[in-house]
């Protein structure tokens, strides 16, 4: 027979080969080198079917190797499987070995002894146990379909391979390898193109001489023209795949193109937010709609912001697209997890870095038995911290309800680390004002503080010296009674003048190293007894080890007393439930903090607390200066104090001190909880 027929087709696919070369250095896909080399191999058995030397013998063995791999390399494109989990072999490898040994058996002995058919049934066994493995594992195909599928063909493969038909078992495979990835294809681009129909038919044809084996015989003149059919058809089958290949690239620009735009949109509705009022008053209402603003244009249906709390661990802020009882869950995570078990969670093996700094974080280690987290299926999220420039976590935004199926990519990301870093820079830059504008504001009241004591203080001197006076020497008793009113109402005058000199003028004491936790035990043993008395439940709750500070003991002690103090009185005239007062210290990178919390109505205005003449209390319980003086001792040891109310309710009271390195760099093992 004339084989000159097959010239063009083998012209054709060589310069299909070099496209295919060419599209994998381009793209270096897997599925484009499977096709090169699929392909490559296509041809080599063209050749060899063309060569008489490839009829027989050697030859014959390398036809029919290149036949079964060729195949076989398209259906690895489409599936790719792996065997084992510490040695991962792939699918391709363990199916292609004992499917070589049989063709380079089958071809070179046609007619063997008993030990080489065993060897083919063996051979045989392998590649058709491998194809059982392949037809339970997951692939876009229903599991029942593929193991019904291959099962049936491997029972007529060990039923051939006893009868001996060697070179009909090579056929049947390479025809159920093509037109099972004939189906593959369908079942991956799942669209009716140019290069899915082009391929997919390609495959079907290339897959059907074991049909056309019952309706035609060798010799007819229709059996020629059946395999020129065929010839063709793996030039089609060919283009068919390039196209799909640029097909593909085509969907990717446009897919690109579409990412674009929605990041482009994304990013101009971000930068239309108002962040000027976020860490004010109502900053819950202004966080709120910046979660709404990200369910609605970001890829995330579902975002909440934890924000670090005055108690040193996270409060949802603002949510959007959770219900209820997914942000009381999420809520309660936060309140149990402080900033350093958060920010050490962070960096751990739980939290992967999916782009930039956003993570995808497994919630599990961080619930409790029972959490709601975990009854509500609430285990995984994706997380951007909120950081400041000095590297310190201040809260993140939390995002889940991916849209849509299509993979996250890393412009996802983009726009919402801008906008957190627009938050984080606004929280930070709002804290540092401000501190500033305390700072400023006590100072001008103590520069008012020290020249009204100085302008009273004479004055009051020669009222109170007249009203002794008069009182000792008057004859009338009346007299003498409302002398003694005059003196002692001055004295009281008197007590506050004092009080506004030493805000204006502190005195600082000598400092030496403090040991913090000492003091703060010392204290909750002093006053825990008495508070009790007053039905108040007095909690300490402290590293085993602080590290210690340079100040003074008394000062401190004034301090933290002072501080007590104010908190039981708001506790005695808040309600009758349940009254806590929590002393609460941590260590943060250099820096002490000590935290003192109550569970009372709050304080009217936290920006006020520290003013002079500022008072909580009811009239008549005090002139408001102790928080004042403990403003001034707090500021002549370089530390930091603030004023918070908690939610739904409660006070607390920071205090910032910086540790003394020189003295002690006590690391911090444990903690101690003494109720």
């Amino acid at each position: 027979m004339d084989e000159y027929y097959r010239v063009p087709t083998l012209a054709l696919l060589s310069i299909l080969v070099a496209v295919f070369a060419v599209l994998y250095f381009r793209a270096r896909t897997y599925r484009t080198l499977f096709w090169l080399i699929g392909w490559a191999l296509a041809i080599t058995r063209l050749v060899l079917q063309g060569n008489p030397y490839g009829r027989h013998g050697i030859g014959l063995a390398v036809s029919n190797t290149a036949m079964a791999l060729a195949a076989l390399m398209l259906l690895a494109s489409v599936s790719p499987v792996h065997i084992g989990k510490r040695v991962r072999l792939t699918y391709l490898a363990a199916f292609a070995c004992p499917l070589i040994l049989y063709a380079v058996l089958a071809s070179l002995y046609p007619n063997p002894g008993r030990f080489l058919r065993i060897m083919d049934l063996c051979a045989a066994l392998a590649f058709s146990a491998v194809a059982i493995y392949w037809s339970i594992s997951k692939t876009n195909l229903p599991r029942w379909f593929t193991v019904c599928y291959v099962a049936g063909l491997d029972i007529v493969c060990m039923w051939l391979a006893l009868l001996g038909q060697y070179d009909l078992l090579l056929r049947l495979a390479h025809s159920a390898i093509s037109l099972m990835t004939a189906i593959l294809i369908l079942a991956a681009y799942r669209r009716l193109s140019a290069g899915v129909i082009f391929t997919a038919t390609g495959l079907l044809v290339w897959s059907s001489p074991m049909v056309v084996d019952f309706l035609l015989q060798p010799g007819d003149r229709g059996w020629v023209v059946y395999l020129r059919a065929i010839n063709l058809m793996k030039v089609v089958t060919a283009v068919g795949m390039i196209v799909l290949v640029l097909e593909d690239e085509l969907i990717r620009n446009e897919e690109a193109q579409r990412r674009e735009h929605r990041v482009r949109r994304e990013m101009e509705q971000y930068s239309s937010l108002d962040l000027s009022m976020v860490p004010q008053r109502n900053a819950a209402f202004h966080y709120e709609r910046i979660c709404e603003t990200i369910a609605a244009a970001s890829r995330f249906g579902q975002t909440a912001i934890l924000l670090r709390s005055a108690e040193q661990n996270f409060r949802i802020i603002g949510c959007a697209g959770i219900d209820g009882a997914l942000a009381g869950a999420l809520d309660s995570l936060g309140m149990r997890t402080s900033a350093e078990k958060l920010e050490a969670f962070r960096r751990g093996p739980h939290c992967t870095p999916v782009s930039g700094r956003a993570l995808l974080m497994d919630l599990g280690p961080l619930m409790v038995p029972g959490d709601e987290l975990d009854l509500l299926k609430f285990d995984q999220v994706y997380a951007i911290p909120m950081e400041t420039t000095t590297a310190e976590l201040e809260g993140m935004v939390l995002l889940s309800g991916v849209k849509s199926a299509v993979p996250l990519e890393a412009e996802d990301f983009l726009p919402l680390e801008l906008l957190t870093r627009r938050l984080a820079a606004k929280h930070e830059n709002y804290l540092l004002l401000r501190r500033i504008a305390q700072s400023e504001k006590l100072a001008g009241l103590g520069q008012l503080a020290g020249g009204v004591a100085h302008e009273l203080n004479n004055p009051l001197t020669v009222v109170m010296g007249y009203a002794e006076l008069i009182e000792e020497s008057g004859d009338d008793e009346s007299i003498r009674r409302s002398a003694a009113v005059i003196r002692r109402e001055s004295q009281r005058m008197k007590q506050t003048i004092e009080g506004l000199a030493q805000f204006s003028k502190f005195q600082p004491e000598a400092k030496a190293p403090v040991s913090l936790d000492q003091m703060l035990t010392d204290i909750w043993m002093q006053k825990r007894f008495e508070f009790q008395r007053d039905g108040i439940d007095l909690e300490l709750s402290i590293p085993e080890e602080l590290p210690r500070v340079r100040a003074s003991v008394d000062q401190m002690r004034q301090v933290i007393l002072q501080i007590l103090s104010n908190a039981a009185a708001a506790l005695q005239s808040s309600h009758d439930g349940e009254k806590k007062l929590q002393m609460h210290a941590a260590v943060n990178r250099n820096r002490v903090q000590i935290l003192i919390s109550d569970n009372g109505p709050g304080f009217p205005n936290p920006e006020r607390v520290f003013d002079p003449f500022f008072t909580p209390r009811q009239p008549g319980q005090g002139v408001g200066l102790g928080l004042s003086v403990v403003y001034s001792i707090i500021r002549d040891h370089a530390g930091e104090i603030s004023a918070f109310n908690l939610q739904p309710r409660g006070a607390a009271v920071a205090i910032e001190l910086p540790v003394d390195v020189a003295v002690d760099e006590a690391a911090v093992p444990g903690e101690v909880l003494t109720s």
